[in-house]
């Protein structure tokens, strides 16, 4: 019902969304299988903006992009647990209702994740539940309603993959948490978004990220999971971001603008 892991290879780009902002140049990471499998799907996920239309669906947040190409620059983002994983939807097993909540053996607590920085590595050990197998007939929410927990997909990928239940929103990434937001070239040629937030930005996210430290955090921009990082595995003890955030992964030049802009507000 568990698998573990250690981990020590340097990771995929789109897993490390918040990476810790004084040693994200000096961590490495070897995944499980299961979390392998979660980084496939998000490799891609940042291109879905150029390809997804605006859901008509009045309770879904605005701001995809339109099939003319335009890039989405005002969608909604915002940051939610992760409570357990998902298996694809599976139609004919089809279920109606609310979702329900997630089993207790599936749950991503930090006590279940057993999260253990390796002494004198950047690296670390863990151990990730499998998905609920009861969430596969449900279908992903088409609701992205804040304080409401949801069941989400990747931004992009096939249309059948790996799904997030998360948690009610605890922070949104406004116009009054940023200071800056700009897409950044990166010494190996990867293009990131660099964020820097107010101060009163920048201690919100402390408490949240802190509240969720050794467990995932997920990133929701528009409805759709973007990435959903462990919070500071390799660190015994949760230490400030100073306010510096920087979401990476497979962008395009106009993708990290996207994101950049969406981040703003």
């Amino acid at each position: 019902m568990s698998r573990s892991t250690t981990v020590d290879d340097p990771p995929a780009p789109a897993e490390v969304l918040i990476p810790e902002a004084r040693h994200r140049q000096h961590r490495r990471y070897r995944r499980s299988a299961l979390v392998v499998s979660m980084v496939a799907l998000l490799v891609g996920a940042l291109v879905a903006i150029l390809l997804t239309t605006t859901s008509n669906d009045p309770g879904r947040t605005q701001g995809a992009s339109n099939p003319s190409g335009a890039v989405a620059r005002h969608a909604t983002v915002l940051i939610r647990p992760v409570l357990c994983l998902a298996f694809p939807y599976v139609p004919n097993q089809k279920k109606s209702g609310l979702v329900p909540a997630c089993a207790a053996p599936y749950l991503l607590t930090a006590r279940s994740l057993n999260i253990s920085p390796l002494s004198g590595q950047s690296g670390y050990s863990s151990t990730t539940p499998l998905p609920d197998p009861s969430l596969g007939g449900y279908a992903s929410s088409t609701r992205d309603v804040p304080s409401r927990a949801v069941l989400l997909g990747a931004l992009s990928g096939p249309p059948v993959g790996q799904r997030w239940v998360l948690g009610p929103s605890e922070m949104r990434l406004s116009a009054a948490d940023v200071k800056s937001a700009s897409a950044q070239k990166s010494r190996i040629g990867q293009w990131t978004v660099d964020i820097h937030l107010t101060p009163a930005g920048a201690a919100a996210f402390d408490s949240v990220a802190q509240e969720n430290f050794h467990q995932f955090l997920a990133i929701d921009m528009g409805g759709k999971v973007v990435s959903a990082p462990i919070i500071q595995p390799t660190q015994a003890s949760f230490s400030s971001f100073d306010g510096a955030i920087q979401i990476s992964g497979a962008l395009t030049a106009e993708n990290a603008r996207a994101v950049a802009a969406a981040v703003r507000g």
